[in-house]
């Protein structure tokens, strides 16, 4: 049973989290990675969605999302498509798991921002977001995961 250093409740109960999000993410990722020109050709639901919701996202993020994601919307949806995927592979596998969800964490967070949904509203993007905070603060990668290998190693400590 991995058990944490700090206290003895078993991370394995986190197994069902941790490979539902890890999922979630893969599937995502990999339709849009899959939809053409290594995720590029997302680039024209991406300009529509925040077009959709520019009214809607946070005053602080609305000139961001205006002056740098829409002008390079090629190049940001590639960077989405790729950091779903890779943030699923990391949760799902359990390979350096939280630097997985930090990233996850950041990919919901610019969601959050561009639809303008406060994070103590119920919502599945809110759900997602404490569920990748639960896999960072836990180092859920250690129940049946890589970062369990690599922390019995004690070769690699950082990031699992």
């Amino acid at each position: 049973m991995a058990t944490s250093k700090t206290h003895s409740v078993s991370v394995l109960y986190l197994l069902p989290l941790r490979l539902a999000v890890g999922l979630s993410f893969l599937i995502t990722g990999q339709a849009k990675v899959a939809a053409g020109n290594w995720g590029a050709a997302y680039a024209t639901n991406l300009t529509e969605f925040i077009n959709a919701n520019i009214e809607n996202a946070f005053a602080f993020y609305r000139p961001f999302l205006e002056s740098a994601v829409i002008p390079n919307a090629g190049k940001f949806a590639v960077l989405l498509a790729w950091g779903e995927l890779l943030v699923g592979f990391s949760i799902f596998l359990g390979l350096f798991t939280r630097f997985g969800a930090s990233v996850g964490i950041f990919i919901v967070l610019n969601y959050l921002f561009t639809t303008g949904i406060s994070t103590w509203m119920p919502s599945l993007e809110v759900m997602y977001l404490g569920a990748m905070v639960t896999l960072l603060i836990c180092s859920a990668g250690r129940a049946i995961g890589a970062d369990a290998v690599l922390r019995s190693n004690r070769k690699i400590r950082l990031f699992t």
